[in-house]
This record gives C-alpha cells, sequence and structure tokens, in this order.
C-alpha cells in the first residue's frame, strides 16, 4: 500500500476466497477460509484477519495476519497449529468482507447508485490483501452462487459473454470505518456540484436513513432543488424524516408551486407545522396556492414571475428584471399591468432586446393575450400550451389580475401524470398501486374489474350453452367461438384506443365526431371482410377434412357463415369500441375507463351474440 494506490501483483474475488483451503506447514488441509474480517486503513479496506473452519473440533477459529506463514489467495498457510488458534465470535465492531455483499454504494463517476456482487481484492509486493473495487456485474452475482463454473461456458458459447463491471474503490463513497453503508460520513464536496436530477435519482434507490444522510450534507439550495426533481414518493418520507426547522427551511427553498404540492400530500398537522417556522412571504405565498385545487391551474401555477406596468420603457424594464430575476422561475416572459394591476399585455425578452431601450413596453408588448382561470382543469392548461407553443401562460381572476404562471415544466408532469393514469386505467387499475408494498393493497386495486369481467364471462358462458344446444348438430361451428371472440376484442381495443387518445388530445372537432364514427365503421367492416375471409377458408379446409360436418350442410356454407359473422363482430366491436369513450366523455367520465375490460368484455358478448344471430339466420335460410 502506497499512499491512496494499491501496487496490484494478481486479481481475485472474494467469492473465489471463501472456501479455500487452508494448510498446516507440514501440508495438510486442516481447515477452509470461512471469510475475512476488515480494517480500513487509508481509507482502503484490508483483510487483516481469516475465519476458518477447523475440521477437527468443526467449529470457526480467528487467525490474525500473522499467524499464516503464507497469506495470499494462492495459497493460505498457518505457521501456528490450527488447535491453538481462539475461537470467532462475531463483533459489531469487527465487520467480515460478506457484508459488504449485498450493499448500495454511490459510484461518483457514473453518478449512480450499485450493488456490491463481489469484491476484488489485490494483494501488494508485502503480501497483504486489498480490497480493490466492488464488482457489479451479473458475472459477479453467478460467481457468488457458484453458477459461473456451469453457466459460463453455455452463455459464451450461445454469444452471450458475461463482461466484468468493476468500480475501483476510491471511485465510491458511502462506507464508515465501519463499512455500515451510506452513513454520515458522506460530505457534501461529494454531491455539491452534481445536477440535482442526477442527486435526486440516486436518492429514490436507497434507503430512508440513506437519504437522510445525504440530505444533511448538502446546502439547502441544492437540497431543495435535489427534493424538488424526486418522485413525491421520496420526497413525502425525506420531509417526514426532517426535523421541522430543516424541512422548513428546504421547503422555502423551492418553487412556491412544487412547495405547495409537497405540503398537499402531507400529513395536514405536519404541513401546517412546516409553513409555521417558514418565512412569513415564503409561507404567504404557499398558502395562497394551497386554496386552489391540486389538479386546476390554480394548482399548478407559480406565484414567481416578472411583470412590469405599461408606463415602463424598455430600459426601465431590463432594470427590473435584474431585480428580480434570481427570484422567479421564468424570465422568458414579462407581463405587463396597468395601474389596477390588471393584465394588459406580455412582452418577451427577446422583443426587449430588440427594441428601442427608451420605447416604452405598450408599444411592443403583445395584447392579444391567452390566459386560464385558476378554476381551468389542469389537462385543459397543458392543451392551450401545446396549442400555441407557449413558455408559459397566466392564470388570472376575474378581475383580469394575476395571479400566477403555469410554466411549460409543470405541464410536461401533468402529461406524464395523465398518461400514467390512463395506461393503469387501461388495465383496470390505478397508478397508486406504484406505491402498494402489500399484495392484498394490489388485490383491491384490480379485484373489482376483475369481477366484471368474470360477470361478462358468466354471461358469455350462457351465450354459448344455448349456442351449443341449438347447434348441437352443426358442431364445426363450435370450433370457431374463440376465434371470433378474440378478433371481436381486439378490434374494439384497437378503435377505443384510438378515440381515448383523440378525446385527450382534444384533437375531435364537434362537427367531426359523426364522420370519426363512420371512419371507424368503414375500417371495422373492411378488416372485418378480410378476416373474415380468412376465418372462411380455414373453416372450410378444417371441416372437410375432418368429420365435424353432418350431411345437411355443405362445408363451404358453413364457412360462409363463420366468414360473414366474423366480419359482422369485428364491424360492430370497431363501432362500440368508438362510441363508449364518446359517451363516458359527455357524461363527464374518464373515458380510458371504458377501454381495456370494459370493451374487451363486452365485445366478448356481443361477438357472441353476433355470431348467433348470423349462423341461426344462416342456417335457417339453407
Amino acid at each position: 500500500m502506497n499512499g491512496n494506490t494499491v501496487t496490484q501483483t494478481s486479481g481475485y474475488f472474494l467469492a473465489g476466497l471463501i472456501g479455500a483451503p487452508v494448510y498446516s506447514e507440514s501440508g495438510r488441509q486442516s481447515g477452509r477460509i470461512v471469510d475475512f474480517t476488515l480494517s480500513l486503513r487509508n481509507n482502503w479496506p484490508c483483510f487483516d484477519q481469516a475465519i476458518i473452519f477447523d475440521f477437527n473440533s468443526a467449529s470457526e477459529k480467528i487467525a490474525a495476519r500473522a499467524s499464516f506463514s503464507s497469506f495470499s489467495p494462492e495459497k493460505f498457510v498457518l505457521s501456528t497449529s490450527i488447535h491453538d488458534l481462539p475461537a470467532y465470535i462475531a463483533k459489531p465492531e469487527q465487520p467480515v468482507a460478506s457484508e459488504l455483499w449485498d450493499k448500495s454504494v454511490i459510484d461518483t463517476v457514473n453518478v449512480r447508485t450499485v450493488q456490491v456482487n463481489d469484491l476484488e481484492v489485490v494483494t501488494d509486493e508485502t503480501g497483504e490483501i486489498w480490497v480493490s473495487g466492488i464488482d457489479i456485474s451479473l458475472r459477479g452475482a453467478m460467481r457468488r452462487l457458484g453458477l459461473e463454473k456451469w453457466f459460463g461456458p453455455l452463455l459464451n458459447r450461445l454469444g452471450y459473454v458475461l463482461q466484468p463491471d468493476t468500480i475501483a474503490w476510491d471511485k465510491i463513497i458511502g462506507f464508515n470505518d465501519h463499512f455500515s453503508a451510506l452513513t454520515t460520513e458522506i460530505t457534501s464536496d461529494n454531491f455539491q456540484n452534481l445536477h440535482p436530477a442526477d442527486l435526486a435519482e440516486i436518492l429514490e434507490e436507497l434507503e430512508d436513513s440513506e437519504r437522510i444522510s445525504i440530505i444533511e450534507t448538502l446546502d439547502e439550495d441544492v437540497a431543495a432543488e435535489t427534493i424538488a426533481e424526486a418522485d413525491s414518493e421520496t420526497q413525502l418520507q425525506i420531509i417526514e424524516q426532517l426535523d421541522t426547522e430543516t424541512a422548513s427551511e428546504i421547503i422555502e427553498e423551492m418553487d412556491p408551486d412544487e412547495a405547495a404540492d409537497l405540503l398537499q400530500d402531507m400529513d395536514q398537522d405536519r404541513a401546517r407545522e412546516i409553513l409555521d417556522h417558514m418565512d412569513l412571504d415564503e409561507a404567504s405565498d404557499v398558502r395562497k396556492l394551497l386554496e386552489h385545487d391540486e389538479y386546476t391551474a390554480g394548482g399548478i401555477m407559480t406565484t414567481e414571475y416578472a411583470a412590469i406596468y405599461e408606463d415602463f420603457t424598455v430600459a426601465n424594464a431590463f432594470s427590473h428584471m435584474r431585480l428580480v430575476a434570481a427570484d422567479i422561475e421564468i424570465i422568458y416572459y414579462m407581463y405587463v399591468l396597468d395601474n389596477n394591476d390588471r393584465l394588459k399585455g406580455v412582452v418577451s425578452i427577446r422583443d426587449l432586446l430588440s427594441a428601442n431601450p427608451s420605447m416604452p413596453v405598450s408599444e411592443i408588448m403583445d395584447d392579444d393575450i391567452v390566459s386560464v382561470k385558476p378554476e381551468t382543469p389542469q389537462e385543459e392548461v397543458a392543451t392551450i400550451l401545446n396549442k400555441y407553443d407557449y413558455m408559459a401562460i397566466p392564470v388570472v381572476n376575474d378581475q383580469q389580475q394575476i395571479l400566477g404562471v403555469v410554466t411549460v415544466d409543470d405541464v410536461m408532469d401533468v402529461i406524464e401524470e395523465e398518461a400514467t393514469e390512463d395506461i393503469f386505467k387501461l388495465a383496470g387499475t390505478s397508478d397508486e398501486e406504484l406505491t402498494y408494498s402489500s399484495p392484498l393493497q394490489a388485490c383491491r386495486a384490480r379485484l373489482p374489474w376483475l369481477l366484471i369481467t368474470l360477470a361478462t364471462g358468466f354471461v358469455s358462458s350462457t351465450i354459448m350453452k344455448f349456442f351449443m344446444n341449438e347447434f348441437k348438430e352443426v358442431m364445426a361451428l363450435v370450433f370457431f367461438i374463440p376465434v371470433v371472440m378474440a378478433m371481436g376484442g381486439n378490434t374494439g381495443i384497437q378503435s377505443s384506443t384510438l378515440v381515448i387518445r383523440g378525446l385527450a388530445l382534444n384533437t375531435f372537432a364537434s362537427g367531426d365526431m359523426f364522420k370519426r364514427l363512420l371512419r371507424e365503421i368503414a375500417a371495422g367492416a373492411m378488416m372485418g371482410l378480410a378476416c373474415g375471409l380468412v376465418v372462411g377458408i380455414w373453416a372450410e379446409y378444417l371441416i372437410t377434412s375432418g368429420e365435424a360436418a353432418p350431411g345437411t350442410f355443405s362445408a363451404i356454407y358453413l364457412a360462409l357463415t363463420v366468414g360473414l359473422a366474423m366480419m359482422g363482430a369485428m364491424t360492430f366491436a370497431a363501432l362500440f369500441g368508438a362510441v363508449v369513450p364518446i359517451i363516458f366523455d359527455r357524461f363527464k367520465i374518464d373515458p380510458a375507463v371504458a377501454s381495456g375490460p370494459f370493451v374487451t368484455s363486452s365485445n366478448d358478448i356481443f361477438a357472441l351474440l353476433i355470431y348467433y344471430g348470423v349462423s341461426a339466420l344462416l342456417l335457417s335460410m339453407a
């Protein structure tokens, strides 16, 4: 060991040393390596003692480095009798190497949290064994489990080479002298210059106590930005565990809208306690935002914006901007007010830069203002911002006085939330399930829709019973029930998904709705015709190649029945899948609920009824 580097002579892994034979000086194997105790020397871990399983006494012994004449991965040779070694007694202050397995550490080079799968060790010229790095690869995990020698060659033959992935010890942080993983020994120097988004990603992967250790090392403004970048669950867990004074100081540094969102999700007693400890002006801004519904423009707006009066000159506007720029969230626009603080227009920084400094801002401002009310739903705000390509949109009251602005980054969060919510609804569950740790909670979230699907299954089975009784002499028709049901369900899902997406993006004009339905009917009919033709040909082949068709009906006639039934089922499914979301939307019910299990199970029933009706009609005409 020299300074903070290791002069490497050969490399090994801990998993390969555990189980290694231990010899006496006479050359007889007297035990095997169980583990090693660790000590930290100049910030590098060293194997200072070996834990040995004694074959004779069938017990674990502890052997110091001085007890070995050869203490190296190549060969462990005891210079003293194994019988004279003391028994090993585990002590909290005496960590062992295998305790580092599976611990989380932070890779400061790639800015990530990784898990220790194995320890890479090296020997120096004196024979000391040092930990040189951690192995985070799949290969390391397989080595520990003893699977590398079995599956490694097999994977190599298949062209999948298990690549090593090790991180040098000096590139990771998180261990103190007792190797107890991410602790308060971490200093702010490790994190202060990292991007808050990278820090937030690290926090989301750590245990609660480890998160607090990192947050407490950061400056308040960096801590605030980092928490704001984290997911809501991580935010709540951190703030709940911080003392009230620290939590209030961090929340003061957050943008008011982000602080309001966080406090709104917290226990209200705890939120009030934090607000009472905050600066009066900061707390006042947050309280104003908390008055609005969480999912409206008022709930997602920020009160930090740049405003000037209409009698300002361009030079005055720039002077004002210099005063407020450090305290506002967005400086792309400056909102122009009259003497009664009513919103009169907006001017962009680009317009100010290109204007004469002595020119009044009223001459260059855009007075064709698009604004929203505080009660405007957040989805509508997102649509407006997307439509006009604005970076922000003002929120005004009935007197046209500006209350705040909704910025594009807030809208991006809204879009992500809404998309996530709709995806879960398509599957018949909710996004809250991401936070569930109990299988019982997951069951409660999913079971209602599954029970509804089961109920429709009862209806389908009843219809099938009548179908089979009615056509027991034409059993060939029963073969194609699953195909007709499946194709109807899939067609309905395609149609409903397209309509739901159009409704979400507000791309459907009221006059186009009828045309949209006609298009879905036509598309369903054409797809049904194509699939019906294919299934009809297949039906004719199956029927003629077996003994399922009685002499009363020809195979071609039965195939025609199957083909027409599928065409009818798919055409109706396309119409049904398009109509139901529109109806739900008209009654202010989330259209996403209309898709997934609802459309699929309903189309199964209608597909069976159509198949039954077409079959009965055509066979009665034969």
